[in-house]
This record gives structure tokens, sequence and C-alpha cells, in this order.
């Protein structure tokens, strides 16, 4: 079984506002885009981890309408503390029945149910102790990771960089899959990206 964890904690100072909330597509938000592209994939046959903490109170609502056993939501009081201190959170608990999780950043939107149920079945098939997709030399998410890391990753205190230090350290264990979609590294962390990533007519 696997695990998804999407983190949307973040305060998103360098876009100005709420970015998990910014309109997308027609009614959906940008956070609500990502959660159903995950939620799309079957592969994904555990929970999927919302991890929220900046602005929890406007997202948590609009995120509850969404109707899936698999969606839990999770709060973390320390978000400001940097990216590790969410993924902790969204990792706490694991379900046991899980082999692993994929780690998804709640602001890429363009990211589709085909490019992210083909990469979990890539990681399925091994699994690898991680699997980082890889488009034009260029790493991005969502990162596959195998439940044995769990306890190092919850003793960890480096809180800046997510897991970049983690993947640093077992670079020997990390597998690259190369995809074609440029949407595995494109976030959306300022007004100009946002403007220009945003569907036409919307």
């Amino acid at each position: 079984m696997l695990t998804a964890v999407i983190l949307a904690a973040g305060s998103a100072r360098r876009m100005g506002r709420l970015k998990q909330l910014l309109p997308w597509q027609g009614e959906k938000t940008i956070l609500e885009t990502v959660v159903e592209t995950v939620l799309a994939c079957p592969e994904f046959d555990d929970e999927v981890r919302v991890v929220l903490g900046a602005g929890r109170q406007e997202v948590e609502p609009v995120l509850r309408a969404i109707a899936d056993p698999r969606l839990v939501l999770v709060d973390n009081p320390r978000h400001e503390q940097g990216m590790l201190s969410s993924i902790q959170r969204g990792v706490a608990n694991f379900p046991p029945a899980s082999q692993g999780f994929a780690l998804f950043l709640g602001d890429q939107p363009l990211l589709t149910p085909a490019l992210v149920a083909a990469l979990a079945r890539q990681w399925r098939e091994g699994p690898p102790d991680f699997l980082v997709p890889v488009c034009r030399g260029r790493r991005g998410h969502p990162v596959f990771v195998h439940k044995k890391y769990l306890p190092e990753i919850l003793a960890r205190e480096d809180c800046d960089g997510g897991l970049r230090n983690l993947l640093r350290f077992h670079s020997d264990a990390v597998t690259f899959h190369q995809v074609d979609s440029p949407a595995v590294y494109i976030d959306l962390d300022y007004p100009h990206e946002y403007k220009k990533y945003r569907p036409k007519g919307e």
C-alpha cells in the first residue's frame, strides 16, 4: 500500500497572499486541484494526508468538502520552523500497512493524474528506497520514500530544505526517473509564476 503526503502549511510570504486558496481553474483552488489530482490515482490506496498550517481555518473547510475516505487533514502548529516540520507531522503515526509515501507540494497544480499514477507505478515495481522524478536535468516532486526511513525522518532536526539532506546522505539509494513533463519542478512561489502558469481564460 502507498500513502501520499501533501505539504500545504506554508504562509506563502513570497506570493503575498494565501496561495493555497488562489483560484486555478473553474471553481477549483490551487490546493484543491493538487489534492484531487492525487486522489484520482488509485495507486494511493492508503491515506492521502494534507498538512495544513498557515490559514488553516480558511483552507480546512474547502478540503473537507472533498468526499474521499482516504483524505486526512493534519495540522502543523510548528509550520514556521520549516518544511521538515510539516513532513514530520505528515508521516507521524504512519499507516502500518503502507510501504512508503510520496511527498507532494501543495502548489504544483500542473501535475496530472496520469503523470502521478505513472510515477507511483514505477515506485511500486521495486520499490526503491527513494524515487525522484527528473525533467530536463531538474529534480522535482513527488518524491517517493520507503517507510524504513521514517525513524530517521522523525529524528532529524535540520528543518530547512525538507528531505534534501536525507537524500544527499543516502545518495546511493536514490533512483532517478526521467519524465517528459516540467510539471514535476514547477511550483508557484511568486505572483508572476501564478500569472504565467494559470490556465488561460481563467
